[in-house]
Formats: structure tokens, sequence, C-alpha cells
């Protein structure tokens, strides 16, 4: 199988997947933007704005078994699904249709990321700061974007806010503290 796989095939590989990634991520950043424009019209909207309504801190933090139905992308609501399907595999799949042989790998990519990785593992995680958080869109960047939703609109890593100047970099433990202000004033209402 391997016997005619250059060294220059696997470069070119690597870098046909590495530009595929950025075509994702970038999608996936402009319409995870657009989900944010809050317009009565803007079905992305409609459907992401459940999102932002989930105390992530006042949930256990840390890497948990996913439920069953997340096998299944079935977050916990249809809202909560059609977000991640919408924003993020719909555009996995129209690569994957495209361009199989690269697109293939990113959609299992995104499956297994989406199972194992985001929620708390990984995107809701507050213990996760610091130089990482540059780089990727985990723990205090993400958190950020909760609670300051004009900003920090990458998933998976920042290079797209940091190209179109949304980039915040939170102080470490900044995002959990005003989060935790926004759990606060809710139970007090």
């Amino acid at each position: 199988m391997f016997e005619n796989y250059s060294l220059v095939q696997f470069g070119t590989d690597i870098a046909w997947m590495a530009a595929v990634f950025l075509v994702w991520t970038f999608a996936i950043y402009w319409l995870h933007r657009i989900s944010h424009l809050t317009h009565p019209y803007n079905p992305l909207w409609q459907v992401h704005r459940a999102h932002h309504k989930i105390p992530y801190l006042s949930e256990p933090s840390g890497s948990k078994f996913p439920r069953i139905g997340q096998f299944f992308l079935w977050l916990g609501s249809w809202r909560a699904s059609l977000d991640v399907i919408l924003v993020m595999t719909l555009p996995a799949l129209l690569i994957a249709l495209a361009i199989p042989r690269y697109g293939i790998p990113l959609l299992v990519f995104h499956y297994v990321y989406e199972l194992f990785c985001s929620e708390y593992a990984l995107d809701h995680n507050p213990r996760i700061k610091g130089d990482i958080v540059k780089y990727f869109a985990w723990g205090d960047f993400h958190l950020f974007h909760h609670t300051a939703s004009k900003n920090n609109f990458g998933l998976v890593i920042t290079l797209w806010d940091r190209v179109f100047g949304t980039s915040v970099d939170p102080e470490p433990g900044t995002a959990e503290k005003r989060q935790l202000q926004m759990i606060n004033l809710r139970k007090s209402r």
C-alpha cells in the first residue's frame, strides 16, 4: 500500500490537510461570528443564543465520558445540536464531499473533537489558561467570549480572531471571574 508513497507525497498531503483545516476554521469562525448578529431573522442567532445561557462554570469542570446521545451529535437539546451541526459539522461535511482525501480526516477530527474534547474538557474548562489560549480557542479564551460576545469567535484555534481583530487575550482567570459574577447576578434576580 505504501510502496510508492514518497516523502514528497507525504509533505504534499500534510500541506493539503493544513490548508483544509485552515479553510474549515475560517468558515466556522465566520459562521460563529454571524451567529452573534442579534436579529430576529437570523436563524443562526436563534439557534446559537441558547448556548450562551448555559452557566458553564456552575457545571462540574473537566473531562467526562460522552453520554450516548453525543455519539449521534445530540448535545442535550435540539438547539445545541443544530448549532454544532450548522456551524461546525456542515462545513466539514461540505469539505469532505468536495475533497474526500483530506475532508474525511477533517470530518473524523471534528467528530472526535466534539465527542471527547469540546465542552468541559477544553472549550469551557476554566483551568486552561496562559500561553496556550493564545493559539487554541480553549478555556479562558472561549469562556471570555461567553462574557464579551463581541470577541473571541474562534472555535478550535484563535488565528482568525487575530487576523480580523476580534481577539482579546484575557488575564488568566478573568473569564472565570466574570462568568461567576454573571451566575451570581442571575441567581439574585
